[in-house]
C-alpha cells in the first residue's frame, strides 16, 4: 500500500516537473522570439532615423547656401541704393529673388515622433545613442522656432505685381530710390540680413555638426 502511494507520488512529481519544464521552455522560446522581433524593429527604426537625418543634413546644407545668397543679395542691394548703380534686368531679378527668398528648414521628424509617442523609444538599447537622438531633435525644435523669418514686406511693397511676376522689367531707379530715402525700408533689409546671419550660424555651428555626428553614430549602430 505504501509502495503504491509512493509510486503515485513519484509519478505525480515527475509529471509536475515535466509540466513546469515545458512551461519554462515555452516561455523561454517566446522571450527569445520577442527579443528577436524587438531587435528587428529597433534596426528598422534606426534605418528610418538614418534616412531622415540624411535628408535633414542635405536640407541644412542647402539652407546654409541660401542664407549666404540672401545676405549677399541684401548687401549688394544696399550698395546699389547708395550709389544709384543699376544692373542688368536678369541680374536684378536674381537679386530680388534672393532678397525675398525664405530660409526655412523642413526637418523630417515623423520617425522620432513615432518613437516618442508610441513608447517604442525603449527598443533603442544604446543609451548614449538614445540621448544623442533626443538632443538632436530638441535642438531642431529650437532652430525651427527661430527659422520663420518671413518676407521683407516693406521691400515687396516697393514692387508692382507685374514686376514681382516678371511680366514687366523692374524699375530699378524707383526701387533703389525708395531704399535710399526710406529708413524703415533700409532697417527692414538690415534686420532681415542680421536674422538670416543668426539662423545661418545656428545651422553651421549646431544643426549641421549634430546631424553629421548622429548620422555616423546611427551607421555604426546599424552595422552591429
Amino acid at each position: 500500500m505504501l509502495r503504491q502511494i509512493g509510486k503515485r507520488f513519484y509519478d505525480f512529481f515527475i509529471q509536475l516537473v515535466l509540466i513546469v519544464a515545458g512551461v519554462l521552455s515555452a516561455l523561454g522560446v517566446d522571450n527569445y522570439r520577442e527579443s528577436i522581433q524587438e531587435h528587428k524593429t529597433e534596426k528598422e527604426y534606426l534605418i528610418n532615423l538614418r534616412n531622415s537625418v540624411q535628408s535633414d543634413t542635405a536640407a541644412i546644407k542647402q539652407e546654409i547656401q541660401k542664407s549666404y545668397d540672401k545676405i549677399n543679395a541684401v548687401t549688394q542691394l544696399l550698395e546699389m541704393a547708395a550709389s544709384s548703380r543699376v544692373i542688368g534686368e536678369e541680374a536684378f531679378g536674381d537679386l530680388y529673388t534672393n532678397v525675398i527668398m525664405l530660409v526655412q528648414l523642413n526637418y523630417i521628424t515623423a520617425v522620432y515622433d513615432e518613437l516618442k509617442f508610441t513608447g517604442n523609444f525603449k527598443l533603442i538599447r544604446n543609451t548614449e545613442l538614445k540621448l544623442q537622438i533626443i538632443s538632436y531633435y530638441s535642438d531642431l525644435a529650437v532652430i525651427l522656432a527661430q527659422s520663420n523669418l518671413g518676407y521683407p514686406t516693406h521691400f515687396m511693397d516697393q514692387l508692382t505685381l507685374d514686376e514681382i511676376e516678371f511680366r514687366t522689367p523692374f524699375n530699378q531707379a524707383r526701387i533703389l530710390h525708395a531704399i535710399r530715402t526710406d529708413s524703415t525700408l533700409r532697417n527692414e533689409l538690415l534686420r532681415t540680413q542680421k536674422r538670416t546671419s543668426m539662423l545661418r550660424s545656428g545651422m553651421i555651428y549646431t544643426s549641421l555638426p549634430k546631424s553629421i555626428a548622429l548620422l555616423d553614430k546611427l551607421e555604426i549602430e546599424i552595422e552591429k
